[in-house]
């Protein structure tokens, strides 16, 4: 195992980790969100006040490594595209899994890192009021994402 996580985790150059991270902006915003709203219900966060809330912001990452991958697209575009997966990573029989299930897993985790990050106060208000405004995470990550993470026009 440790050698195939070794391997698929190749280097990049500090400037297309930036690339990566930057392309996936949006995508990120509305994947944390989703995570977030479950978490949210899951755990009844809202009931002892926001710090809760406030403090799954940056633990949310765990959520995004384990039903998100970060993919490279094929040239001659070679972008970068933030997909859910199909089985949660830590659901995965060792037989089942590829390198493919844990390429650039380290910049997913660290573009999740820098967004949660950059987010946390946003992030957290907005999750805290608009979940118990009974708004669904596709309405508050269009609302929110649209503020911190708008999309990118042609």
């Amino acid at each position: 195992w440790h050698w195939v996580f070794a391997a698929a985790l190749a280097a990049l150059s500090p400037q297309e980790e930036r690339q990566a991270i930057g392309a996936v902006r949006r995508p990120m915003c509305e994947a944390i969100v989703d995570e977030m709203h479950i978490e949210i219900a899951k755990h009844t966060l809202r009931k002892d006040g926001e710090d809760d809330v406030w403090e799954t912001v940056p633990a949310i990452c765990l959520a995004i490594v384990q039903n998100y991958t970060l993919v490279r697209t094929a040239p001659p575009s070679r972008g970068w595209l933030l997909d859910k997966r199909a089985v949660r990573l830590d659901d995965l029989e060792p037989g089942d899994t590829s390198p493919a299930d844990f390429e650039h897993l380290l910049l997913l985790k660290k573009a999740c890192e820098h967004y949660t990050e950059e987010w946390q106060h946003e992030l957290s208000g907005a999750m805290y009021t608009r979940t118990a405004a009974g708004l669904s995470a596709n309405k508050i990550a269009s609302d929110l994402c649209d503020d911190v993470a708008p999309p990118v026009r042609p």
